[in-house]
């Protein structure tokens, strides 16, 4: 008797331990499926690239609130979790903005895409930590900062489709020591 008790406690922990392994990989479906999700909802497909990209930018300040983040670390794999918590929580910071703009920029237009994370003096005239979204349109790169956006320039379009190497966008961001996540 109590080696079949022994079997079955084993067997069950297996169990447990499959469904633990399958964990990861539905989170990561479920980005997936909530950027295409989004994306359809959103864009038509004879939209061009560009206005994709200008409705997705809309869709993201008029969708998302700001919640403060303390504490982030420029850990591996980052952007797919900050930018899930932001679609389910529809709260986040810079970090949360500059990931889900990311991926709904990605997956509309397929775009090289990367999220930045540096520093700004947008907000207050000092330099502090910041993370923003950047999009390579026909061989250059332009920031596209939905959060800024939506707080600073109350959604005027002021940080959409800024040129990286512009004057405006040397006095707002510091290029120097900026750290970069490419989006897949």
């Amino acid at each position: 008797m109590k080696s079949i008790k022994k079997y079955v406690g084993i067997f069950l922990l297996a169990l447990c331990l499959i469904g633990t392994m399958q964990a990861v990989p539905c989170k990561a479906a479920s980005l997936n499926s909530n950027v295409n999700g989004i994306v359809k909802s959103q864009v038509l497909p004879e939209d061009t690239k560009e206005v994709k990209l200008q409705k997705l930018f809309q869709y993201t300040e008029k969708t998302y609130g700001y919640k403060r983040q303390i504490g982030f670390k420029n850990k591996k794999g980052w952007t797919k979790t900050y930018a899930q918590k932001m679609i389910k929580s529809k709260k986040g910071s810079c970090y949360h903005f500059a990931a889900v703009y990311g991926y709904l920029a990605k997956k509309a237009t397929g775009y090289k895409v990367r999220v930045a994370v540096g520093q700004t003096k947008g907000f207050s005239g000092s330099w502090q930590p910041h993370a923003w979204t950047e999009v390579k349109v026909k061989g250059k790169w332009y920031i596209f900062d939905t959060n800024m956006d939506k707080f600073k320039a109350k959604s005027k379009m002021k940080y959409y489709n800024m040129l990286k190497t512009s004057k405006a966008a040397k006095k707002v961001y510091k290029n120097k020591g900026v750290k970069y996540v490419n989006i897949k």
